[in-house]
């Protein structure tokens, strides 16, 4: 009796971060995320994002950024082996139009993968350092 307590317990751990491991995986890896805010002049300014993704897999099509109950479209650029999720929040007053919509939750990046529209919560972000954009 006394031997068999102890095999249960083994074996209820592995089955238990068996079903964990399946639970919250994602089919890519955020390796970093960070925003910087932009500005050309008092009025043109605004927010950038950029997401470095490793091991995304094939068939994973990026969709949305929600960040600060804002959610924003996303374009996607591969750089050997990362992927690249890049956003733009344009201000208030900026010519840039403005796709952003509300959105409540959490900070996140909304993909679909095998038919499902599913997301992945980001963490942190890193806050880079503001840049002044030259207008040509």
């Amino acid at each position: 009796m006394h031997k068999s307590i102890p095999l249960l317990f083994v074996v209820l751990l592995f089955m238990g971060c068996g079903s964990m491991k399946t639970r919250h995986s994602n089919p890519f890896t955020v390796a970093e995320a960070s925003y910087s805010t932009w500005f050309v002049d008092e009025t043109e300014r605004g927010t950038r994002f950029v997401i470095n993704l490793r091991d995304v897999r094939d068939g994973v099509t990026f969709d949305s950024l929600v960040f600060r109950s804002v959610r924003m479209p996303v374009v996607t650029e591969a750089k050997g082996d990362t992927f690249i999720v890049k956003a733009i929040l344009p201000g208030n007053e900026s010519v840039l139009e403005s796709r952003a919509v509300p959105d409540a939750g959490s900070d996140r990046l909304i993909y679909t993968w095998k038919g499902k529209l599913l997301f992945c919560e980001i963490e942190e972000f890193a806050r880079d350092d503001s840049q002044y954009l030259k207008r040509d």
